[in-house]
């Protein structure tokens, strides 16, 4: 069902602008604006940042993965999208745009678009449904995984802490990644906060 709260101009500009901010500073932790919208899932921000991104030309894949719950929420979302956005559904190894949930592909992220060295950006671009990100001074109650990172756009070193994401799946990460190859990720929290980490960017798990 299409969702007319989304300004489709005024809100995707504001989130797009903020998205380049957060990929130009690699583990930069910026907050997406408010916007209000019905969504099928309980956080709303990395919706907000696909229904920014897609349009017709590209495709998407929402990864879902175990219990009947969990595939009745990824195929509203994927319904959700679809709607809102005019993209069409894709196997994860052909999408665009890819969204995890819970933190976890389960080793799909594996399969992913990585680009060519002929075309590098035609990788895919992963955003993950994440409890919360922080920095080197997160206090939270959660469980979670430091990364250090390094490389363009950050002076020196950066720490970035995320709650609800499984350290085997920043491995697969990793693990697809081989410069100018690779996946571009952005994290996206319950709170609104976001933070990127390009395929360019070094990362190593603390």
């Amino acid at each position: 069902m299409r969702d007319t709260a989304f300004d489709v101009t005024f809100d995707s500009q504001i989130i797009f602008r903020s998205l380049l901010d957060a990929m130009a500073r690699p583990g930069s932790i910026l907050r997406l604006p408010d916007v209000i919208i019905t969504p099928p899932v309980a956080n709303k921000y990395p919706l907000i940042l696909l229904m920014t991104l897609l349009d017709h030309e590209v495709s998407f894949c929402v990864s879902g993965h175990g219990d009947a719950n969990v595939n009745a929420d990824r195929q509203a979302v994927a319904e959700y999208l679809g709607s809102n956005t005019g993209s069409k559904e894709s196997a994860i190894g052909d999408a665009d745009f890819i969204l995890v949930c819970g933190g976890s592909s389960h080793g799909l992220i594996r399969r992913v678009k990585q680009g060519t060295l002929e075309y590098p950006d035609e990788s895919a671009t992963v955003v993950y449904d994440v409890g919360s990100i922080g920095d080197q001074g997160y206090d939270g109650h959660d469980e979670y995984i430091l990364l250090e990172l390094s490389g363009p756009g950050i002076a020196g070193k950066c720490m970035i802490a995320i709650s609800g994401m499984e350290q085997a799946e920043i491995e697969d990460v990793l693990a697809v990644s081989n410069y100018p190859l690779g996946i571009d990720a952005i994290l996206s929290d319950r709170y609104g906060n976001i933070a990127c980490i390009p395929r360019s960017t070094n990362v190593r798990v603390m």
